[in-house]
């Protein structure tokens, strides 16, 4: 669960900091803020210092992941087209024989019906069971980072881009053979009894910017699927700091915001950006 709320989330640096973390880029006419956010938080947090709020309202341009149209029937639409086909094998059958007995208990305590995870392809059915843990914690995706953010760009009249489609983003998880959709399912349920520990956790370690122990604990959770670490995370980094490079040749200010969990580790945005030249200073 740590792995897939940091990648549906989370990171940040330097202990010294007790804040969410964010870096600057500049040169003479160009500046790009970035900032890992988190896709789910409590409802009600607070987290939008004046020191980010002006980072923002500074900028020109917005750019997040993905853009979430305003219009939720599309997405629904996008779901049932990627997650669901007919002739799949009831979910606990999928899984080994260890974690079968767990896929009937653990759907029932998160209020979600054993025969609608069972049409599901199995990346749907661990993001789906993902999701549902978070709700009845009171942590929602439309109380993250990115919906504030957002709404403050558009009351601004501000351009608000998307680096990919929703699309895209459910094919990355489409797209995995079924033994790693399989990892993905039986990790989540390994984590459920753990998942308010874990996730207060992990919202602490951001709030605190503690981009070494976050980046400890992604590591452990990668080795569940290496692939799944490659195709959502390594490769999708290398293709943000090319656009960043490519940015960085334009004059204007962009404040670019993806999920925290992007930029610690040798494959994270902070170092492939160095490596292409591009030093981010850390904004107290």
């Amino acid at each position: 669960m740590k792995f897939l709320i940091a990648l549906l989330g989370l990171l940040l640096t330097g202990p010294a900091f007790a804040a969410p973390a964010m870096w600057v880029i500049r040169d003479a006419d160009t500046e790009i803020t970035l900032f890992g956010t988190v896709h789910a938080l409590p409802k009600g947090d607070i987290w939008l210092s004046p020191a980010i709020a002006a980072q923002l309202d500074a900028a020109d341009t917005l750019v997040l992941e993905a853009v979430i149209p305003a219009d939720r029937s599309s997405l629904a639409s996008l779901v049932s087209k990627l997650g669901f086909r007919p002739g799949l094998k009831p979910l606990k059958t999928r899984v080994s024989k260890k974690a079968a007995p767990r896929v009937a208990t653990l759907a029932a305590a998160v209020g979600l019906p054993l025969a609608a995870l069972d049409g599901m392809e199995t990346w749907l059915a661990a993001v789906t069971i993902d999701e549902a843990t978070l709700a009845s914690l009171g942590i929602a995706a439309d109380a993250g980072v990115e919906p504030a953010l957002e709404a403050r760009a558009r009351a601004q009249k501000k351009s608000v881009i998307g680096l990919e489609t929703l699309e895209q983003q459910l094919q990355y998880f489409d797209m995995l053979p079924e033994a790693d959709q399989v990892a993905m399912l039986e990790a989540t349920l390994d984590d459920l009894g753990t998942a308010r520990e874990q996730t207060d956790k992990l919202i602490a370690l951001w709030r605190a910017g503690d981009i070494e122990t976050i980046e400890r604990d992604f590591a452990k959770e990668a080795n569940a699927s290496p692939r799944l670490m490659k195709v959502l995370l390594t490769d999708r980094n290398a293709r943000w700091a090319d656009w960043i490079a490519g940015v960085m040749k334009r004059p204007g200010k962009v404040f670019f915001a993806v999920g925290a969990g992007h930029f610690g580790g040798q494959n994270g945005l902070l170092a492939l950006l160095k490596a292409r030249g591009l030093v981010a200073e850390r904004v107290k």
